[in-house]
């Protein structure tokens, strides 16, 4: 296993250093008996107990239920194939340009990228080349596998862990990404202090997330319980995301982007070959024009 990436490893709960055995091909803490799988070639550093005060949030209280997180998004990945993508033109093109505003907020002088709920594993496939150290991580199994599969690269490593229980070192990562991610979890907050305490001193945190949604929901047929689609749990605004930044957080900045009016009328797809800070330009204009109608929002802050 690749020395450098073990070194910034550790157990999910204890943050000791892990020691990997290449007899039994494991990862194992000294001083306990706790000992993780490697699944083909990416760690497996889950706890497996949850821990209850995530397991309720403002919806599962209201419904007397519990939000098995670990479970759900395993069988998430089992059921919806990240890698596979949209054949819908416009849409491709508004994931392509919230791509572009992601990458372009990445430093270049990082060496140590951490891609919080890798997904397709798509910004493991746009730093390829960079000489970056790209870490793919997800909750599920099933990603980081496919994407170190398919994006094979020596500085492309695999981990699946919970970014409530992040199993780095403090202070490990230069640059982390969380695109999409903060509207599915329990506790937004205490997502962004975990993230936050994994990044070097004068590193930073890129989120992205739905702007302003409204979020609806349908009946589950199993439980009779409201569900919201897609699982979002939050939505957020340039003001009301602030909230839950850590307190430590330095020079946080919101950028509302891919304007509603023009993905819908093809716009995006029509000039996808402007250079992204001449189509900032136009994006701003539009988001003034329209009332801020837009698909999404960045937070980006530094430690």
């Amino acid at each position: 296993m690749d020395s450098t990436y073990l070194s910034r490893l550790v157990h999910p709960l204890s943050k000791a250093p892990l020691v990997y055995d290449a007899p039994s091909g494991r990862l194992s803490s000294p001083g306990s008996n706790d000992t993780f799988e490697i699944k083909e070639q990416v760690p497996v550093l889950l706890a497996k107990a949850l821990d209850g005060a995530l397991m309720h949030t403002d919806l599962h209280h209201g419904q007397g239920s519990a939000f098995q997180y670990k479970a759900h998004y395993q069988e998430d990945a089992v059921t919806y194939d990240y890698f596979k993508e949209t054949e819908n033109p416009t849409e491709r093109e508004e994931h392509n340009r919230l791509h572009q505003y992601i990458l372009a907020e990445i430093p270049k002088t990082a060496d140590w990228v951490l891609d919080a709920g890798c997904g397709g594993g798509w910004l493991a496939q746009a730093l390829n080349g960079s000489g970056k150290h790209v870490i793919s991580m997800d909750i599920s199994d099933i990603n980081p596998v496919k994407a170190i599969k398919n994006v094979p690269y020596a500085t492309h490593f695999g981990l699946v862990a919970d970014a409530f229980e992040l199993p780095l070192k403090e202070g490990s990562i230069d640059c982390i990404i969380a695109s999409e991610i903060i509207e599915h979890v329990p506790d937004p907050k205490r997502f962004l202090e975990s993230l936050f305490s994994a990044v070097k001193p004068g590193g930073k945190v890129i989120i992205t997330t739905p702007y302003n949604e409204r979020i609806q929901y349908s009946l589950c047929v199993h439980c009779n319980k409201l569900t919201p689609h897609n699982a979002h749990l939050h939505s957020f605004t340039e003001f009301s995301i602030l909230k839950s930044l850590p307190a430590a957080a330095r020079n946080p900045r919101t950028t509302i982007f891919n304007n509603k009016i023009l993905v819908r009328l093809g716009l995006q797809r029509m000039f996808k070959f402007i250079p992204l800070p001449i189509w900032k330009l136009k994006e701003r204009a539009a988001n003034f024009l329209t009332g801020n109608r837009a698909y999404r929002l960045m937070l980006v802050f530094e430690k």
